[in-house]
Order: C-alpha cells, then sequence, then structure tokens
C-alpha cells in the first residue's frame, strides 16, 4: 500500500484530465472510492460546472468537503467562488487600469483575466487542502490546458527583487496616491499588493504539490478515437514540458470480446488500431483499458466495478510510472529530441514532420501505425535536421534555416 511513504511526501494528488466524454469524472469517483475501500482518507473534487459528482455519487455535493462514506469525501468546486476569492481584488484593479485608458469595461475585465483562469484557479484548491490537511489522498477532476499550466511559473518570472519591490509599495500607498493624477492611472491599494504577493506564494506552492513526482500524479483519460488520443498525446507533452509527473493512462469504454455483434466490427477494428497506436505513442506510460459498460455508470457498485476494471488488485494510490517521455537538449540555433522507443527498429519506422507535430510510422502486428509526437514550441521555427536511432532513443535534430554542419 501507498500509506508507508505518506509522512514523507505528504497528501497523495492525483489529477484526472482528458477531453469532455471521455469519463475522467467516473474514473476520478472509482479512484477514489477504491482507496477509500482500502482504507485511505480521501476527498475527490471535481470543477466541472455539470455537478458530475451528484449524478455519479447519486448524492448532493457541494463547494464543502460532504461524508459519502466510510473514509470518502467529495466536494464540487464554485469556479465562480474560486475566483472571488483568489484573483478578484488583482482582476478589479487592473481593469481599473484598462479602463483609465479608455478601454471598455466589460474588455477591461476579460483583459484582466490570467488565461484559463477559471480552470486554472480550480487547481489552486489543491493547496487549500493541503494546508487544511484532514486527508491523506486528493483525486482532482479537471481539465488543466497547456496555457493554464503556464501560470504555475509566473513565480520564476517575478524575481525576488519584484517581490521586494512589491512588498515596498505596500509600505508607500500614501505617496503613490499623492501623483495619482499625474500618473492618470489608479495607483494599486495596499489590499491589491497583499493579493498580489499571496497569489504568487499560492502558485509556487501549487508548482511545488504538482512537480513533485512522489506527491503528484496527472492520469490521462482517453476513448479509443483519433480525437480524443491526439488530446491525450498534447497533454502528455505539455505536463512533461511543465515538469509534471503522468504516471498512468487509461483507455475508457472499450468494446469488451463479448459484444460480437456484427453492427460493431468496424468499431472493433477502428478501436484496435487506436489502442496499437496509443501504446507506440506512450511507451513505456502504462496504460489500462476500461471497458464499456453495458449500464450507465452511476452509484458506487457500478464506480467499484469500473474501479477493479481499471486497477485489478493494485492500490489505485500507487505511483504507477516516473519519468519524462523525452528530453530536449539545445543549442546555438539548433534543438535535438531524445524520445524513448525500445519498440521501433531502424527497417520498421519512418520519421516525417507535419505542421507542429512529428510523425513516426512503424510497422506493428496490426499494420502500419502512425505515432503522433507534438513538437515544442521552440522547434516551430527550425526544420528537421536528421533522425537517428540510438540504443532505443531516437534523437531528432532540428535547426535553424541557414545553420551549417552538424555535430
Amino acid at each position: 500500500m501507498w500509506r508507508p511513504h505518506l509522512s514523507l511526501c505528504g497528501m497523495r494528488t492525483i489529477v484526472y484530465t482528458g477531453k469532455g466524454g471521455t469519463g475522467k469524472s467516473a474514473l476520478s469517483c472509482a479512484t477514489a472510492l477504491r482507496a477509500a475501500d482500502l482504507g485511505y482518507d480521501v476527498l475527490v473534487i471535481s470543477s466541472d460546472p455539470a455537478h458530475t459528482l451528484m449524478d455519479l455519487l447519486e448524492l448532493k455535493v457541494g463547494p464543502e468537503p460532504t461524508k459519502i462514506v466510510n473514509h470518502l469525501w467529495a466536494l464540487q468546486l464554485d469556479p465562480l467562488r474560486e475566483v472571488r476569492e483568489k484573483y478578484w481584488v488583482i482582476q478589479e484593479y487592473v481593469a481599473k487600469v484598462f479602463k483609465a485608458r479608455g478601454v471598455d469595461e466589460t474588455i477591461a475585465y476579460e483583459v484582466a483575466s490570467l488565461p484559463n483562469m477559471t480552470p486554472f484557479l480550480s487547481l489552486l484548491k489543491l493547496v487549500d487542502v493541503a494546508k487544511e490537511g484532514g486527508f491523506e489522498a486528493v483525486v482532482l477532476d479537471t481539465v488543466p490546458s497547456g496555457e493554464a499550466l503556464k501560470n504555475l511559473y509566473l513565480p520564476s518570472l517575478v524575481s525576488s527583487l519584484s517581490r521586494k519591490l512589491l512588498k515596498l509599495a505596500g509600505g508607500l500607498m500614501g505617496a503613490v496616491k499623492v501623483v495619482e493624477p499625474l500618473l492618470k492611472v489608479p495607483a494599486p491599494s495596499k489590499e491589491v499588493v497583499e493579493a498580489d504577493l499571496s497569489l504568487l506564494d499560492e502558485l509556487e506552492a501549487l508548482r511545488g504539490i504538482l512537480t513533485n513526482p512522489d506527491v503528484a500524479s496527472l492520469r490521462l483519460v482517453a476513448n479509443p478515437d483519433s480525437f480524443s488520443i491526439g488530446n491525450m498525446r498534447r497533454t502528455y507533452m505539455t505536463a512533461s514540458l511543465y515538469g509534471i509527473n503522468t504516471d498512468l493512462a487509461i483507455i475508457n469504454k472499450v468494446l469488451p470480446p463479448e459484444v460480437k455483434d456484427p453492427y460493431f466490427k468496424e468499431w472493433r477494428k477502428a478501436q484496435e488500431r487506436y489502442l496499437a497506436e496509443a501504446e507506440a505513442s506512450f511507451h513505456p506510460l502504462p496504460i489500462r483499458r476500461v471497458r464499456l459498460f453495458s449500464s450507465e455508470l452511476k452509484g458506487l457498485e457500478m464506480l467499484r466495478r469500473c474501479a477493479e476494471e481499471a486497477f485489478g488488485g493494485d492500490d489505485p494510490l500507487k505511483v504507477f510510472h516516473r519519468g519524462s517521455p523525452f528530453t530536449i537538449e539545445r543549442g546555438g540555433g539548433w534543438l535535438e529530441l531524445k524520445i524513448s522507443t525500445p519498440f521501433l527498429n531502424k527497417e520498421g519506422c519512418e520519421v516525417e514532420r507535419v505542421g507542429d507535430e512529428l510523425t513516426l510510422k512503424v510497422d506493428t502486428d496490426v499494420g502500419e501505425v502512425r505515432c503522433f509526437i507534438p513538437l515544442p514550441a521552440a522547434a516551430y521555427a527550425m526544420k528537421l535536421s536528421r533522425a537517428r536511432l540510438i540504443g532505443g532513443v531516437l534523437h531528432v535534430r532540428f535547426e535553424e534555416e541557414g545553420l551549417g554542419g552538424g555535430r
């Protein structure tokens, strides 16, 4: 069980993400319920405005922890409430600055928002739960996008000098108010400065939680179709860029073997192809398959069946995998992407760049499989120079236009 490490690592944190409709809310609840059945004190949190937790658990769930069964609590986040509590003071001040410069009020408030602010501020609930304590694990059902995850690095961009200046500004509010008419911009109040510093501290704490692979894991959920698996690939790459460990991928709603109706023949063939692509794309990340159940996943017993399908006899809180799918090496005008690909051999693969993705064509038992790898933004303006397979690692080099020679 995972418990022996709790005192060393802190509260176990699992974040489920995936496209809408993939079943990530059901898997979040199933994971939390299985952990609670094993005796862990677990809180499952959802930021889904559709209030999915109430439908899945068949109980009323509000913005405070609601006890479901022994060891399991649930919380339905109110995203607007989180924005008001954590960012409203700052947003209101920034909007005033824009309004003072002649920007329409509605547009000013939009511009004053952080990118993907609502789902991102929902993640900050993890910091509150960690501070308050009382739970051994938290399972969060959310959709953190790449843009939202960029906000984790705001504290790094704001240097220690900038923090000192913010604190100094807080002590000089009276003097700043005197020159406000000359500046023609409203001066920040002490409350705004304190809110800025508090948000930076919370962002730093959140990054500390999410980037600790012994504490936090991202889990990816997709269905066996091209769109959701493509989304899963991009999320995996983005999370790795931001130092967040992904420990498991779950392909949900897979047709079970007992479904033999010829109506589903083409669906089954397509699912087998997409499952093979997923195995190739995400290796060595473990991939679990969960069947398409014959009835809706609602209620504790159905959620327990879902957990059994996903985890078997495994502890759902254990860290199933540690590691990044790639490493990046940079130099003057070049970038090299190193991808772990033990499934490849030189004769059975081709490498091609298509827009902002790298395409690997791989020969497998089910025919040719195309593995799509999203490229980091730094490679967008570079050309593909060469690709080499060395000891199970694919080295793909990009160079700026006009750069001659190689390493």
